[in-house]
């Protein structure tokens, strides 16, 4: 074995090859699907990603023998730490060859930064936050590509990383459903009698209304949301900034908002699957690109529910159920064969409970690991 090196990541070609080692860990593995790099490099600068006025990183990579062979990235975010009243520092991004050592050595220069900036927990991978790429390490489920905005991992990355002295924190799942199934008959007069006797209206997103309907979903996001383990909530330039990416590939007509007596109480967001056309373009837009991803978006045929949430005091009315079947109804509608609904933390039975009313099935399983810093 060489000896190995690890290393901050302080320039752009630093930055660089931190972008390009997952090309070498994933190139037999027909499933992994390369993320844009514009998309990659617009969300690691402190320029466009609002995400830095709450929080700061550092990233490190492993040489061995002058040669890439892990990265990972220390996450302080104290907007977390604000709002949880604790002191956790998060690894992200990481990724790595089949070597213990490696792992080791990645992990402790990512600890040894958390503990000089005062954390005593570290937690992850969070990419940057819950609010990003899925959170996670894949522990099941590895034989299926990736939805949009979820990741993946080898196999052996459970194993490196519960040697490196990390133990399980939260499971966060994935179900899949088939959108072109038969409606449920039940579900159906379940949503139509919730609809009558409980006044609640299911709209879609109103673009000629864009202010508006983004100060609806952030104000029903950071209610919704705000009892959840892990979260944490997004600054308004945050969801701003999120709300500008979604809309250059959301449909209308599964953005919906839930209202009863006409007072938006809940919210979903389902997005074409663009990893089926990612997939085939080894994370390059330009120059030629382009023209393999307006292919493939003409193909697609996937959808994940990326979001659904109603206010607490709204809940068990049946505002979630409807969400759900008009979700559905608009997916059938626009020639969707097949869903995710992701991710879900494991202790959400009441939305894992809900998968049943649409023939969910968990396929794919992700774990979140900590550690107390000493």
């Amino acid at each position: 074995m060489g000896e190995i090196a690890v290393k901050e990541v302080k320039t752009g070609r630093d930055l660089k090859k931190f972008f390009n080692l997952p090309r070498k860990i994933y190139r037999d593995d027909p499933c992994y699907v390369e993320p844009l790099r514009m998309e990659l490099k617009k969300m690691f600068s402190e320029k466009k990603n609002p995400f830095f006025k709450h929080a700061k990183i550092q990233s490190y990579l492993a040489y061995m023998d002058r040669e890439v062979v892990g990265r990972i990235t220390a996450i302080h975010n104290w907007l977390y730490n604000d709002y949880h009243k604790d002191k956790t520092g998060f690894f992200g991004f990481f990724e790595t060859i089949n070597d213990q050592d490696v792992v080791n050595a990645l992990f402790s220069r990512a600890e040894d930064w958390l503990k000089s900036r005062g954390l005593e927990v570290s937690l992850g991978p969070m990419s940057f936050s819950t609010n990003d790429i899925s959170p996670g390490i894949l522990i099941k489920g590895f034989e299926y590509p990736p939805y949009i905005d979820m990741s993946h991992a080898r196999p052996y990355y459970r194993e490196l990383v519960e040697k490196a002295g990390y133990e399980k924190a939260m499971d966060v799942l994935a179900f899949r459903m088939p959108i072109h199934q038969k409606i449920d008959e039940r579900v159906e007069r379940l949503a139509k009698r919730v609809k009558e006797e409980k006044n609640i209206n299911i709209r879609f997103f109103d673009p000629k209304h864009y202010e508006r309907d983004i100060n609806i979903l952030r104000d029903i996001y950071n209610s919704a949301w705000k009892d959840n383990w892990g979260f944490v909530p997004m600054t308004d330039e945050e969801f701003a900034e999120a709300a500008k990416n979604f809309n250059k590939i959301k449909i209308i007509e599964l953005a919906q908002i839930a209202e009863i007596d006409g007072n938006p109480v809940g919210f979903s967001l389902t997005l074409p699957n663009i990893n089926e056309a990612l997939i085939h373009m080894n994370g390059r837009l330009f120059p030629f690109g382009i023209f393999k991803f307006l292919y493939w978006m003409k193909r697609i045929k996937g959808l994940r529910l990326l979001l659904l949430g109603i206010k607490p005091e709204f809940r068990k009315r049946g505002a979630d159920v409807m969400l759900f079947y008009y979700n559905m109804v608009e997916g059938q509608k626009l020639g969707y064969t097949e869903g995710e609904l992701s991710w879900i933390l494991e202790i959400n039975t009441p939305i894992i409970k809900a998968t049943q009313y649409v023939k969910g099935e968990e396929y794919k399983r992700y774990r979140i690991f900590q550690k107390k810093l000493d």
